[in-house]
């Protein structure tokens, strides 16, 4: 899916097609991972999106690339990314801030939306935008083991953001084992379309 934040248009959230989920939010900014050249060693968090649905980084290369490249943010953006394969691994890149493994296994949920994961993994609560629907989804994902494709939007119909600047206007689940993004836009979860990947 891509965005225009005002520089042009960019890739922001998305699955390739070996199944590898990646998207950029935005998150509040603390100062840091402000952006820089790119260069040896250094990306910026819009480049990381791309080169993962690109296939140019594969799931298998995510743990080793983030701990050899710093990934900054672009200019007057302060974003957030959460890159999950079809194990069950996630990593959660905040430039300024730090990179969060947690590999499959480890739980049976993981949350990503737009406050900073880094900053709770340190306080132990939510903070910041977003916390109250981070707060929201974590509850009610909590009394459920595995969900469906209409569980799956059900959360998400229950976390949209209906008002103000950012509202919901693409919302997608990905099934890995069928290899299908089921997606809807303008948060009418009751007009769900596919995308089918060839094999």
């Amino acid at each position: 899916v891509m965005v225009d934040a005002g520089r042009g248009w960019a890739p922001s959230f998305g699955v390739n097609s070996k199944g590898t989920f990646i998207n950029s939010l935005l998150v509040d900014s603390n100062g840091c991972g402000l952006y820089k050249r790119l260069g040896e060693g250094r990306t910026h968090i819009t480049k990381l999106v791309n080169d993962v649905l690109e296939e140019a980084i594969l799931a298998e290369d995510i743990g080793t690339y983030l701990a050899s490249t710093e990934v900054v943010n672009v200019p007057d953006l302060s974003c957030h990314s959460m890159i999950a394969d079809t194990q069950g691994n996630v990593w959660t890149v905040e430039p300024g801030r730090g990179n969060i493994a947690s590999t499959a296994g480890e739980g049976h949920l993981f949350v990503m939306g737009n406050c900073p994961l880094w900053d709770m993994a340190q306080t132990h609560a939510p903070c910041g935008t977003g916390a109250d629907r981070y707060k929201k989804t974590v509850a009610i994902l909590q009394t459920k083991e595995a969900l469906d494709v209409q569980q799956a939007f059900s959360v998400l119909d229950a976390v949209k953001q209906s008002k103000g600047e950012w509202q919901t206007v693409f919302s997608m689940v990905y099934s890995a084992q069928q290899n299908i993004v089921y997606y809807c836009t303008d948060r009418k979860t009751d007009l769900i379309e596919t995308h089918v990947f060839e094999v």
